[in-house]
């Protein structure tokens, strides 16, 4: 009965070990996939403050591979206070272009959740969102659902200050379509607009272009006027999880765009203060306006405008002359040969007013000339090809694209209107679109490439599954299990009479049945002896010796007796594991003999084969068509910039020689007497005017 008592002790000591040891490896378990889980949303994390959008969204998705649901389970270290990994998700899609998926995730948590914070920033999102696909009236609607005193709450600085100034540009939209239905003014905006931030001054310049168009010059002078002497310095803030997608707090980049921000205010003030007959004031104004700014060239024209309507027109020539001398043919450029000849006319010297119309009439027509070539050359499907980023460069991408268009555009002097193509919204989306489309297309042209492959990676299976199948037929792998259940049940037959006859003997340990078999020897030896000395007449031995051999043969017979309940409970056991083994080996043995019996169909593989690489050639052309179509929407691009600047230049022609037979007219009347023509004194580009 205590051996059973001890049997069924150990059974339960060993069941629930086995129970802790479970539950600590599904704590153990869990606890990895924990780290893991926090360790690729720390990467997400990571990507995304870089401003890395792309690598970033790559990263949520194997995030989302590995962790099917791992988004609902991400730690308030770091999700908690900072942003809904959801809304996170949604906020990189919309940052990459993938406005369709932003908004079905904004749309969403608006219908599933119910914190405050996640609905006012789905909100926001969802209004970018349709602010960028022009949506506008959705958009309005999206941002009135934010309330000012939530966005003050909830929203860092700069992002509610983007908020304001989206609000503000539709504003201006609704006014126009006439669907809006609020009084509210820009002033207004720019009252809930932080004082340092970068959104007044385009807040106020906007509202001084409307004011121009109302024919409110005066007023419009005033907000510009105010526009151009605000001292707002960068002030760094703490960063808010949405600042990458609203707002640039590099300081150099913000002080650089301010800085343009305010030339061009300086350029509209001058050349409304022009309009006003007020060109004292606008001479000052174009004054400040800097060289080396994207507005210089018309800043330049301006500034010799007011110099001429001053009565100085030495000082206007001067200012033109340097414009002239400028290797680019920018419609500003072109235009100081127009203003010059002006100049020179009222100065009252028509012969240098018509050398002036000769050398610009050569520039126009050999800008004229230049810009067809460019035409031509941007028609080529290789120019559009050429200008996709080099992945193995460390440029970016922008500053991949501006090289190679300088590079493509100085032969025909046409540089700076190439730099004016790639800024366009429209170029730079047909180029994103353009390189996506060509890694998809490297993407197929590989699978294509691996496909023509698997017909021979067939053809070896077909040829090793044979030489296995031979090889077990050979070696009589399947006949060996029935031998290894015959010895099994021969093994079960001894522990069984063991057990029958209570005979510890028979489950000895190998050591311990090796010395039984040495007494035993020992035991013939002496019998032996004792019949050899008896036929010698020599005496016997003593009876110690075989007393001593009977002594150890009972210790052992004794250990073994002791050692049985032990012996047969491992031999049980073992037999046990066996028969576990045994019944393993014949479930595969019959699945090895189904598999045998089951021959794979190798032609339908591949036909399978066949049908992908199908679908695949199917899908490169398909490719081949989209991209096409992206080019030829690029070039069509580049064609209409330089088609408006032939329009600009061949206007320029026209008024050129219309001034020259204007002049010619007058010289005539003037001078019918002279015998020497007012254009036969030939001058070149370089010659002082």
């Amino acid at each position: 009965m205590l051996k059973w008592f001890n049997a069924l002790s150990c059974c339960f000591t060993l069941v629930t070990s086995f129970h802790i040891n479970a539950k600590d490896d599904a704590q153990q378990t869990q606890h990895r996939n924990s780290v893991a889980l926090k360790k690729a949303y720390q990467q997400v994390l990571y990507e995304y403050y870089q401003g890395n959008f792309s690598l970033a969204l790559t990263q949520m998705a194997i995030l989302e591979q590995k962790f099917p649901n791992g988004l609902t389970q991400i730690p308030d270290s770091l999700s908690g206070y900072q942003v809904e990994p959801e809304l996170l998700k949604g906020g990189i899609s919309l940052a990459y272009g993938l406005d369709n998926q932003a908004a079905n995730i904004f749309l969403r948590l608006l219908k599933n959740n119910i914190k405050p914070d996640v609905t006012a920033y789905s909100w926001l999102l969802l209004g970018k969102t349709y602010y960028q696909k022009r949506q506008f009236s959705d958009a309005a609607h999206a941002f009135q659902q934010i309330k000012p005193h939530t966005a003050d709450e909830l929203f860092e600085p700069s992002t509610r200050d983007n908020w304001l100034y989206m609000q503000s540009q539709l504003h201006g939209f609704l006014l126009k379509q006439g669907t809006n239905t609020t009084n509210t003014t820009d002033i207004q905006w720019l009252q809930q607009l932080s004082e340092n931030s970068i959104y007044r001054d385009y807040v106020q310049y906007n509202q001084a272009l409307a004011l121009l168009q109302k024919g409110n010059n005066q007023q419009a002078i005033s907000v510009l006027s105010t526009l151009i002497n605000n001292d707002n310095s960068f002030v760094s803030r703490w960063m808010d999880w949405a600042d990458p997608l609203f707002s640039d707090n590099d300081a150099p980049n913000v002080d650089a765009e301010r800085d343009a921000i305010r030339d061009r205010a300086n350029l509209t003030l001058g050349y409304t203060l022009l309009q006003n007959a007020e060109p004292f004031e606008a001479f000052r104004v174009f004054e400040n306006i800097r060289t080396d700014g994207l507005d210089a060239e018309a800043a330049l024209l301006g500034y010799g405008w007011a110099a001429a309507k001053k009565d100085e027109l030495q000082t206007a020539l001067a200012i033109w002359q340097r414009l002239i001398l400028m290797p680019q043919n920018s419609e500003y450029t072109l235009e100081a040969y127009l203003a010059s000849a002006y100049a020179y006319e009222n100065a009252f010297a028509p012969r240098q007013s018509l050398q002036v119309l000769q050398l610009g009439l050569d520039r126009f027509k050999q800008a004229l000339v230049n810009l067809n070539q460019a035409e031509k050359e941007v028609k080529q499907r290789q120019f559009i090809l050429d200008l996709l980023p080099n992945k193995d460069k460390q440029l970016s991408v922008d500053a991949d694209v501006s090289l190679s268009l300088n590079t493509k555009g100085r032969p025909f002097n046409t540089a700076q209107l190439f730099d004016s193509v790639s800024v366009s919204n429209e170029f730079r989306a047909g180029l994103l679109a353009l390189e996506q489309n060509r890694d998809l297309q490297q993407q197929l042209l590989n699978w294509q490439q691996r496909l023509q492959q698997y017909h021979l990676m067939l053809d070896e299976r077909q040829v090793e599954r044979r030489k296995r199948a031979k090889h077990i037929l050979q070696n009589r792998i399947l006949e060996q299990l029935p031998a290894l259940q015959a010895q099994r049940d021969v093994i079960a037959q001894v522990i069984a009479t063991a057990q029958n006859q209570q005979n510890g003997q028979v489950l000895m340990s190998l050591q311990s049945q090796q010395w039984l078999d040495r007494v035993k020897r020992s035991e013939k030896r002496l019998v032996t002896i004792t019949q050899l000395k008896k036929q010698l007449d020599q005496p016997l031995l003593a009876d110690s010796y075989e007393m001593r051999v009977e002594r150890v043969a009972g210790r052992l017979i004794w250990q073994a007796s002791e050692a049985y309940s032990a012996n047969h409970w491992q031999a049980q056991k073992a037999l046990q594991q066996l028969d576990a083994e045994i019944s393993k080996a014949q479930q595969r043995q019959q699945q090895l003999l189904k598999q045998l019996a089951a021959k794979p169909d190798f032609a339908e593989q591949r036909d399978r084969v066949s049908s992908l690489a199908q679908r695949i050639s199917t899908e490169i052309v398909k490719s081949n068509g989209l991209q096409n179509a992206l080019v030829s929407q690029l070039s069509d691009t580049f064609t209409q910039f330089i088609q408006a600047h032939k329009l600009k230049v061949s206007h320029y022609i026209l008024q050129a020689q219309l001034a020259m037979v204007r002049l010619n007219d007058q010289a005539l009347l003037k001078n019918s007497d002279s015998q020497t023509p007012l254009n036969d004194t030939s001058v070149t580009e370089d010659d002082p005017l």
